[in-house]
């Protein structure tokens, strides 16, 4: 199976300093992804678009949402990859990329264990670097170990559909953080979640989530308010209730702070072990 990556428009000193700084400012007065707001074109540069072909000449097909970290790499979910060893990164500024490297955690057993989603994580290594431009741009890395604490609104973006296809325009949802403790309570994902896992959406009150096709998406967090704010990836689309808007549960992101020792040890691995720069 093929697979890209495409582009719509580290935790060490190899991480880009202009990160989580879009040249088109988000509406981020929102309220829901799943068949709600449209984003407003270029103010996610960093979402992009996994896409894979059963074989060629079958036309690649979205499959997940990734978010662009580096200029030559994508942080997306381990899930993703389920079947597929190669594929193609878009990012809807419609620049393609391809793939040369695909690095899931170890420690992801879903596919042996259905029980079991822990260490949803990927890194996607691209052929050549993105160039950056206003419509392209990375987002920021986590500090290790944070944790955002429950209430404060982060976006979930993605071209996912209830249908289970992409959808025309990329969708954005503010989605308020759910306490761990809250999170974990049998009515909700009780010992199914894990510490490395973040909770956000249902509330109580309203149902907002991502949707089929937002997989390995990000969940972007704000560090400050004003001309100084900064988007970081808090979160990586993992999984959530069946039916979309329908089953009154949170959705869950893998927490990417709780994996920036794993990030920073595999970025360094691959350089060292294809004798590449960075």
């Amino acid at each position: 199976m093929m697979m890209m990556i495409c582009l719509v428009s580290f935790i060490s000193a190899y991480w880009p300093e202009n990160c989580g700084k879009p040249a088109v400012k988000p509406n981020t007065a929102t309220a829901r992804v799943v068949n709600g707001e449209e984003a407003i074109p270029h103010s996610w540069p960093w979402q992009v678009s996994m896409q894979a072909s059963p074989m060629l000449p079958i036309p690649y097909m979205h499959g997940c949402g990734g978010s662009l970290i580096h200029e030559e790499w994508i942080l997306t979910a381990a899930h993703c990859f389920i079947g597929r060893k190669t594929a193609k990164v878009l990012h809807k500024s419609e620049e393609c990329y391809k793939v040369d490297a695909i690095i899931r955690h170890k420690g992801f057993v879903y596919e042996q264990d259905r029980t079991d989603i822990t260490n949803d994580i990927a890194l996607v290594h691209l052929a050549k670097p993105v160039s950056m431009t206003r419509e392209i741009s990375p987002i920021c890395l986590p500090k290790p170990g944070v944790v955002i604490p429950a209430g404060i609104p982060c976006f979930v973006t993605g071209w996912g559909d209830e249908k289970g296809r992409m959808a025309e325009k990329l969708n954005q949802a503010a989605l308020p953080i759910i306490d761990f403790q809250t999170c974990s309570k049998p009515v909700y994902w009780w010992d199914t979640l894990r510490p490395s896992m973040i909770c956000a959406g249902y509330d109580g009150c309203q149902n907002l989530m991502f949707c089929h096709g937002d997989s390995g998406g990000p969940l972007a967090c704000a560090t400050a308010a004003g001309a100084n704010t900064a988007w970081e990836v808090h979160g990586i689309v993992s999984f959530g209730p069946q039916g979309c808007i329908r089953d009154k549960k949170p959705s869950v992101f893998t927490r990417v702070s709780a994996f920036s020792d794993w990030i920073d040890s595999n970025i360094k691995k691959y350089i060292y072990e294809s004798g590449k720069s960075i």
